[in-house]
């Protein structure tokens, strides 16, 4: 993936003063525009259980930290997707009413998660360059960015109820960029209206000079033999498979790993048993077309944990080789839920023991990795 740099795209006349503006930008983190704010930031930590405020055992990760985050901005809530630099520092995220976030990560004395600071939001822009109004069109979920800067790159979110991926180049047009559309209703068939492109992720090009690919999972649209609907789209090739519920979760977010596999995030809810959270790891050679994918369940935790509404996932590699997991939390503009971020870490030789389960595979498919994994368009898929 290339980095694209915003100096070529600021508009000055005067060169002195537009390399000014472009150092503001990166000292500050975040684009200069009248609609983006500071926003003040409140946190209180967590312990992973608060009835035994010494267990930091988490299913097969370890608990490393986590915060509640408060804001008296009215807008703030409702994040969906989340991004990570990989030392941690910064963070970006997209809520299900249009707006981004960006803040500095905070860490104590043995490296866990402690705080955010310098937050600043932004309402995203829709292709006519005003921002994304109602729930209808402003509905973000899914977020990832193609550079190891979340602000240095192109954003890729994507939107449920109107159905659609959209690119954003960040690094050149910070908060102010306007949306390049990828993909509509049209190229993914009937998708349930809350229940559409929750997570997406990005896969190397099947080409030399290519464009990413993208790699998707709906929350709840399911195939005809009741399996969650997903795809990886090549330009405007769609090819399917699917994931295997585990009721009563649904998949909210997923994060690719260095080495290419991936974790699936799932959410529960209901009045009698509450919240809860599941995390699933995927073997990449597992998704062919055609397929139906499982996985090892990593965690699988409820509401006597430090949980919520859990919706973004991100991950980073640390420099012992370990995967450090970070989730963000909905909070549904609900004063009875809360944002929360949470970090887990999963030692590189624990993460090397556990397997995914493999099922059986279709011998003619093609292999995720190569140019192969294409079809027809999706509005031939069935629903």
């Amino acid at each position: 993936m290339t980095r694209n740099g915003g100096l070529s795209q600021l508009r000055c006349s005067n060169l002195t003063t537009g390399v000014l503006v472009f150092l503001a930008l990166v000292i500050i983190g975040a684009p200069a525009h009248a609609d983006v704010q500071r926003i003040e930031l409140k946190t209180n930590p967590l312990v992973w259980n608060p009835e035994d405020r010494s267990e930091t055992r988490a299913g097969e990760l370890e608990w490393a930290g986590g915060i509640e985050i408060k804001s008296p901005t009215k807008e703030f809530g409702g994040w969906s997707g989340l991004a990570i630099n990989p030392d941690g520092t910064a963070m970006l995220a997209v809520s299900d009413e249009g707006h981004w976030l960006s803040a500095k990560i905070l860490y104590d004395e043995r490296g866990r998660l402690s705080g955010i600071a310098e937050g600043r939001m932004a309402p995203m822009l829709g292709l006519d360059g005003e921002p994304v109004a109602g729930k209808m069109l402003g509905d973000a979920e899914g977020l990832v960015v193609d550079t190891d800067e979340p602000l240095a790159g192109q954003a890729y979110v994507s939107f449920e109820r109107a159905h659609r991926i959209w690119r954003y180049d960040l690094g050149a047009d910070g908060f102010m960029a306007r949306p390049e559309q990828l993909l509509t209703q049209r190229h993914f068939g009937r998708l349930n209206s809350n229940g559409g492109i929750e997570s997406i992720e990005l896969l190397p090009p099947a080409d030399a000079d290519g464009e990413p690919r993208i790699l998707a999972f709906t929350e709840d649209t399911l195939d005809p033999r009741g399996n969650i609907k997903a795809f990886v789209a090549d330009g405007h090739d769609i090819s399917w498979f699917a994931l295997r519920p585990r009721a009563p979760y649904k998949p909210t977010d997923i994060a690719r790993l260095p080495n290419g596999d991936l974790l699936v995030l799932e959410r529960r809810f209901s009045m009698l048993a509450g919240v809860g959270m599941q995390l699933r790891l995927i073997d990449k050679d597992d998704i062919i077309p055609g397929a139906v994918v499982d996985g090892e369940v990593l965690i699988d935790v409820g509401q006597r944990y430090s949980i919520d509404n859990m919706e973004g996932l991100a991950v980073r590699e640390d420099k012992n080789g370990d995967l450090l997991i970070y989730m963000l939390s909905d909070d549904n503009f609900n004063m009875l839920q809360r944002t929360l971020l949470l970090m887990f870490r999963l030692k590189g030789d624990i993460s090397a023991a556990v397997g995914p389960v493999r099922l059986p595979r279709n011998p003619t498919a093609g292999e995720l990795s190569g140019a192969t994994f294409r079809s027809e368009q999706a509005e031939a898929a069935p629903n």
